[in-house]
């Protein structure tokens, strides 16, 4: 399944496996309590768990400590949201990937992917139950069904490609007739964004996990542009008049001025400079999985030309050339050096597979030493584990990267 943008985004994309046990490992119901008691999601409407008397309310949304700030926000305990849960809500954890490391594994692999930041949230539905109502989201979704079943409803497209901040419930007197999906455990279905959706449950429980794939627009490209642009370019730093708020209709001053500026970005901005950028607000925000990283690398110094190596735990990397120097970044840290160490970068950065020797000839074998060892150390790269005696080894060489 690929995420659509244009034209093809009014397709949904259902994967029926009938295979119960596809996500194994992934979540249970059996995790929940953990989940709860030790990441503490932070409720910021405290009227569920309250004594008065329940007003309507189908669903309790939990958040990190730092997100939603408020001063009636509760962090309730295992007990308190059975108890809601009992009551018909369904109880959703945000951020699962900040939690839970399965999830953290799973959306870390589709940043790798798609190059975007991508989260995933809980869904625990009790029995006869309807979490949202129907709605959009702006960004793209993949649902998970872990365990029971999930009844959906798909109108199609209500705002083609919403931003980022676009999230509306759409009224039923506006929903056309819905594509009907029944997801069971192992099923996966992906809905665009901009697209409305409702999902309930009938005969028994479900726990599914929607995975929101957070794609950058052309307009994040070309926000990037200008901001370069203005960095070079005092004309975009100047202060707009005084009173243009006002809503009148603006002078011709400065529609032309507008004008101006906006040739000035056709002419000069350039699409490599806007996509490192972005590269870097990408790049920047993304932490490395939890992974033995206060552990000494012993291995680093007992390795040769033979040793097989392979990407660490999460890691996302990319190569960034500056005039002489050239660096491999990646989640928590940057190795870098002058530009004959290039090639061998855009190896690594490539491949997520190979022994030492299989580094470019012009480092030499101490280079390629140096270095693996550097890599190792920053955990990049850690040493591939040898086969089981009860698997064949792979052919020799080295694995692509996907």
């Amino acid at each position: 399944t690929r995420v659509r943008s244009s034209a093809e985004s009014d397709v949904y994309k259902r994967q029926p496996r009938d295979d119960p046990g596809h996500y194994a490992g992934l979540l249970s119901t059996a995790d929940v309590d953990d989940i709860i008691a030790f990441t503490r999601p932070k409720f910021v409407d405290p009227a569920p768990f309250s004594t008065q008397p329940p007003r309507k309310q189908t669903f309790v949304q939990g958040w990190l400590a730092e997100r939603q700030a408020g001063e009636t926000a509760r962090y309730p305990g295992v007990a308190e949201l059975r108890e809601v849960y009992g009551q018909g809500k369904t109880v959703i954890v945000m951020t699962m990937q900040h939690r839970w490391p399965p999830a953290a594994a799973l959306c870390r692999n589709l940043e790798a992917a798609f190059h975007c930041p991508v989260h995933a949230n809980m869904y625990l539905t009790p029995k006869g139950a309807q979490g949202f109502d129907a709605h959009f989201d702006p960004h793209e979704v993949f649902v998970l069904q872990l365990e029971g079943r999930k009844h959906w409803r798909l109108y199609g497209p209500s705002r083609p490609l919403p931003l980022v901040d676009e999230r509306f419930n759409v009224p039923k007197d506006r929903l056309g007739p819905p594509t009907e999906v029944r997801l069971g455990p192992g099923d996966m279905l992906y809905i665009p964004r901009g697209h409305v959706h409702e999902a309930f449950t009938s005969e028994g429980p479900s726990l599914h996990l929607t995975v929101g794939v957070n794609v950058y627009r052309w307009a994040d490209l070309l926000h990037e542009a200008v901001t370069l642009l203005a960095r070079e370019d005092e004309r975009f730093r100047e202060s707009v008049p005084p009173g243009l708020l006002g809503g009148e209709d603006p002078p011709t001053a400065v529609k032309d001025r507008f004008r101006e500026l906006m040739a000035a970005l056709a002419s000069s901005a350039r699409s490599e400079d806007a996509i490192r950028r972005l590269g870097d607000r990408f790049f920047g925000e993304m932490q490395p999985l939890p992974g033995g990283h206060f552990l000494p690398v012993a291995e680093a110094d007992a390795i040769d030309l033979d040793t097989v190596l392979v990407r660490g735990r999460g890691m996302v990397c990319r190569v960034v050339r500056d005039g002489s120097w050239v660096s491999i970044e990646f989640p928590g840290g940057l190795v870098g050096g002058l530009a004959k160490i290039a090639s061998a970068l855009y190896y690594v950065a490539s491949v997520r597979r190979f022994p030492v020797r299989a580094l470019p000839d012009e480092l030499g074998a101490e280079g390629k030493l140096i270095l693996a060892r550097r890599l190792l150390h920053e955990r990049l790269l850690t040493v591939a584990a040898p086969p089981r005696r009860d698997q064949p080894a792979g052919p020799p060489g080295s694995e692509r990267a996907s």
